[in-house]
């Protein structure tokens, strides 16, 4: 059953407010593809949805079940969007960031340094809210729960629609740092209402990412040696902190995997085939709550239901066994999947 939603915050590269549920499959009417349709869509509200997650994962992303560098921005744009929110600054009553698209609206945000990377997914993601007659922020967030399911493992999202206006630019100097000390980041996602496991939960999305900007002699470097691949190697690897080639470490992800502070959660993380659909399952959870930092979910619709079907790495791999970092993925068996649930986008 679906889980009610309630309000609370949370992130690293950025992050987030509030609610609780985890994403599942049963109240979507997919059709035989993996794929809903404007007519399998039962709500009205989220029936228009349809074809902007259609202009997203086709136009934007080109091969909705395949890892792109657009569909890894959409993801970082998507924390970097919520990141600023901050439970302190909405005590005093000030400005306040949140998952609400100011990216899409205030030109200088996506200039700030610790933003350099977006420009691109922010330029292809701006015409789509006046395009489609919606707001920026159900852009941006829609944006980054579909990127999630672009990359084969990904889970789906509780996904909400009806953010209102953006009313203030993201605040400055919110955004937790690589190089800051853990305390730090921890404290900065306390005030965003994230716990420890909610945030050790969210920077596996790593698992998929590439650093152009920490250290620019390694730019494109990974963070896993499979940057395809939405899976748990990420924490594994990274507790290694072996010299792994074309993989960087960032200090953060190190400090994570070893302080006291965050090790005991993050080693949840480190495991084998089971422990990848626990990790999938909070990380659903810690992002659906990402997406609505800020906004309050008693006026929001729940469109779920228009989400593609995830590819579950269980389906996928060479065998069902294996430890931390395997079993590896079948290739023929990848493809026949990304073929069977996202055949309307690839190009």
């Amino acid at each position: 059953m679906h889980r009610s939603t309630v309000i609370c915050s949370l992130t690293i590269a950025a992050l987030f407010s509030c609610v609780a549920g985890v994403a599942t499959l049963e109240k979507r009417q997919a059709s035989d593809s993996g794929i809903p349709t404007v007519d399998d869509v039962t709500n009205p509200v989220c029936k228009p949805f349809v074809a902007i997650r259609d202009a997203i994962m086709g136009d934007i992303f080109h091969a909705g079940g395949r890892c792109n560098d657009n569909a890894r921005a959409a993801i970082r744009l998507s924390f970097h969007d919520a990141g600023t929110f901050s439970l302190s600054l909405e005590a005093a009553g000030e400005d306040n960031g949140g998952a609400d698209g100011s990216f899409l609206v205030d030109p200088d945000e996506v200039l700030r340094t610790e933003n350099n990377g977006m420009q691109n997914i922010v330029a292809l993601l701006k015409p789509l809210p006046e395009r489609f007659n919606v707001s920026a922020g159900d852009v941006l967030h829609l944006a980054g729960t579909l990127a999630v399911l672009a990359c084969p493992g990904g889970p789906v999202v509780n996904t909400y629609v009806g953010r209102g206006p953006v009313k203030n630019v993201n605040p400055h100097n919110l955004i937790p740092d690589t190089h800051d000390t853990i305390p730090n980041i921890i404290d900065r996602f306390n005030d965003m209402g994230i716990s420890v496991r909610e945030a050790m939960a969210l920077i596996g999305s790593h698992t998929c990412a590439r650093q152009r900007f920490v250290d620019q002699a390694f730019a494109n470097d990974t963070f896993d040696t499979t940057p395809e691949i939405w899976d748990i190697r990420f924490y594994s690897e990274t507790k290694r902190n072996e010299s792994d080639p074309g993989v960087f470490r960032l200090p953060s992800d190190l400090g994570f995997a070893q302080n006291s502070l965050t090790k005991d959660d993050y080693n949840r993380f480190v495991g084998s085939l089971s422990t990848q659909e626990d990790w999938a399952r909070e990380y659903a959870d810690a992002h659906e709550k990402m997406s609505l930092l800020g906004q309050d979910v008693k006026t929001l619709t729940d469109c779920t239901e228009i989400m593609p079907e995830t590819i579950h790495l269980r389906d996928i791999t060479v065998t069902s066994s294996g430890g931390a970092v395997d079993p590896a993925v079948d290739p023929g068996k990848l493809e026949a999947e990304i073929q069977r649930t996202r055949s309307i986008w690839l190009q």
